[in-house]
């Protein structure tokens, strides 16, 4: 008996949602981009200290306040009309930027460009959680993929790009110069390219359309999505601490040059991106639950190798062995958070990902206060963070045990 053949309508739905990953993907892609772009600015900047500290935190102070207020928008709205605002806000913000002239329309510009990037990266994930119910933590690893791969792209544009002279105000009102205007310019085009698909794509209906603001928040009365925003916690604590220790550890571990520590740092991040573009392999042998698990014991694996290095080549292993183990866990638990809140997956999302936002945020600062008492203290943060996923892990996913 000949098998059966799939319909017009099935190809025409596959066509559309492939279409709408892809999307998705050039939208994660921008939004690692442009997570790294103001560090990737500030060193070409003339402010002052305490200036740097500010422009830095007001992109991370508008991701944080998207992440927590876009979720039940996503529900009841769709991700549709929440990535249209969002492209087209990051859009404008890169295309102005280069037109800055003074200390505060940095800073307004980088805080809209932050809460575009805060829309984008929620939007996104609940997008990709919707489109692939039959194996969402798969798809949401392969779109985390792209996230590295914008993660990766910011910096080595910045440094490739040619300078572009633009007069901007330092801290005594002297000259300074916006670096790579040509190259946020051509980042502002990328996002209004980007546009255009979601325009045109029809996506998915929202789950929740019409309800009150109170029934999608009575969902997170139920513990375990705090649970979820615990371990997702810990998770983006520790990446968050090794993509700004690392280089710092290196060299002061194995007296590296700059350049040889960036290198080191590189490595990290490049095991990241394998591990996550390979992850959607392994869970469909492992299971969600024993790849996080099995990925909190491969990186209290890389942290004990790390801790005993004496060399460059073992210190670097360690490294990429932490970030490999690392890669699959966050977007594995949002594909757990995903299917066990399929209706209010962008409620859930947002609320737990605001937690991971914090625990990014403080780790690093934890890592600066361990690293006072020696370098290789700093590794108390993954191994810590490691204990704490396979602990909270065995519980969000026991249905699966």
């Amino acid at each position: 008996m000949m098998p059966e053949m799939p319909s017009g309508a099935e190809n025409r739905r596959s066509i559309r949602q492939g279409a709408l990953f892809f999307t998705a993907s050039a939208c994660m892609f921008l939004f690692g981009m442009i997570l790294l772009l103001m560090g990737s600015l500030l060193p070409s900047l003339a402010v002052s200290t305490v200036q740097a500290g500010s422009l830095g935190s007001f992109p991370l102070a508008g991701i944080l306040v998207a992440t927590a207020l876009i979720g039940p928008v996503l529900d009841t709205l769709g991700t549709r009309p929440a990535l249209a605002v969002a492209l087209a806000l990051v859009a404008g913000s890169l295309a102005l930027m280069p037109e800055c002239h003074s200390y505060p329309e940095l800073a307004a510009a980088a805080l809209a460009y932050g809460l575009g990037g805060g829309v984008l990266n929620t939007a996104t994930n609940a997008l990709v959680a919707d489109l692939r119910p039959e194996g969402r933590s798969a798809a949401l690893n392969r779109l985390g993929f792209s996230f590295s791969l914008g993660a990766l792209a910011a910096p080595l544009l910045m440094s490739w790009a040619s300078r572009t002279q633009h007069p901007a105000l330092g801290t005594a009102g002297q000259a300074t110069a916006i670096p790579d205007a040509f190259l946020l310019r051509l980042m502002a085009l990328l996002t209004a390219a980007i546009l255009i698909p979601v325009v045109i794509l029809r996506f998915p209906a929202p789950t929740r359309r019409g309800a009150t603001l109170n029934s999608l928040l009575g969902v997170l009365e139920n513990p375990s999505v705090w649970l979820f925003g615990v371990l997702l916690f810990f998770e983006s604590g520790a990446e968050n601490c090794m993509f700004v220790w690392t280089g710092k550890m290196a060299a002061g571990l194995f007296a590296l040059a700059p350049r040889e520590a960036l290198l080191i740092l590189g490595g990290l991040t490049a095991a990241m991106g394998v591990g996550r573009l390979f992850a959607s392999q392994y869970l469909r042998i492992l299971g969600s639950r024993k790849t996080l698990l099995g990925s909190a014991a491969v990186v209290a694996t890389g942290t004990a190798v790390t801790y005993a290095s004496r060399h460059v080549a073992s210190g670097l292993l360690g490294l990429m062995i932490i970030g490999f183990g690392m890669s699959a866990i966050f977007p594995t638990a949002l594909g757990v958070a995903g299917d066990r809140f399929p209706r209010e997956t962008g409620t859930v999302f947002g609320a737990i990902m605001t937690l991971a936002l914090i625990g990014g945020t403080a780790a690093p600062v934890l890592g600066g206060w361990l690293a006072l008492r020696g370098m290789l203290n700093i590794l108390w943060v993954p191994i810590i963070s490691s204990v704490a996923v396979g602990g909270l892990s065995w519980v969000v996913t026991r249905a699966e045990g």
